[in-house]
């Protein structure tokens, strides 16, 4: 079950206390989002956490249960595959997948 009293694993770090980055993190989610070919396309998602060291950020899913890590590009991007994203329906999952990230 999420948390945002739970610890995460590495350099990555809660965004509830920024709200302002967080805003900024879910429209460049939609900005690089252009292709209706990407899994995220059209998707509602809210920026929860980011990892300090990449441009990797974890998304929960507001059209549906789950969670989302992409790593953003910062450019629209038009190939589908990019930005690369990791769904995940588990908290549980979300936590290895953060482990598993390597940093």
């Amino acid at each position: 079950m999420f948390r945002e009293t739970d610890d995460l694993p590495g350099a990555w770090y809660y965004l509830k206390s920024d709200q302002g980055r967080c805003r900024v993190l879910e429209n460049e989610l939609v900005n690089e989002c252009g292709s209706d070919q990407h899994p995220m396309f059209g998707r509602r998602a809210e920026a929860v956490a980011c990892c300090g060291t990449c441009d990797e950020v974890l998304f929960k899913l507001l059209d549906q249960q789950g969670w989302v890590i992409v790593h953003l590009t910062w450019r629209r991007e038009t190939d589908p595959s990019w930005p690369a994203c990791e769904v995940v329906g588990s908290w549980s999952n979300v936590l290895e997948e953060m482990i598993d990230h390597g940093h």
